[in-house]
């Protein structure tokens, strides 16, 4: 038996600082995928807790009877939060990519994130 696992980015989210949420196009993002995997025999969906992620669970959710799993170990380790400007986060997040044990803005380095979901 194989497990097939979709994984998907949020849409379109708002440019402010924080948890955002989505923005119209991360909306229509969010409903367009929602109708691809509506016939794919999904068993479970997760998200991650932060608002743009859950949105685009929560239209997932509509189409396919799912019900939303939050699990905090799907948040992103790195998120702007407004200490630096809009342009400057994705350099740090650069960064971050290159270094596993990197630790930004108080954020969790990628290497200490558990690996299994279980």
């Amino acid at each position: 038996m194989v497990t097939v696992i979709y994984l998907v980015q949020h849409g379109d989210k708002v440019r402010v600082p924080g948890d955002p949420g989505l923005t119209e196009l991360g909306k229509d993002q969010a409903a367009a995928t929602a109708r691809w995997l509506e016939g794919a025999g999904l068993q479970a969906l997760l998200s991650s807790p932060l608002r743009r992620a859950w949105e685009t669970a929560a239209a997932i959710a509509a189409a396919t009877g799912l019900r939303v799993q939050l699990d905090d170990r799907l948040r992103e380790c790195l998120n702007w939060e407004g200490t630096q400007t809009f342009e400057a986060f994705p350099a740090d997040w650069d960064h971050s990519a290159g270094d596993r044990d990197l630790r930004l803005g108080g954020g969790t380095s990628s290497q200490s994130v558990p690996l299994a979901l279980s």
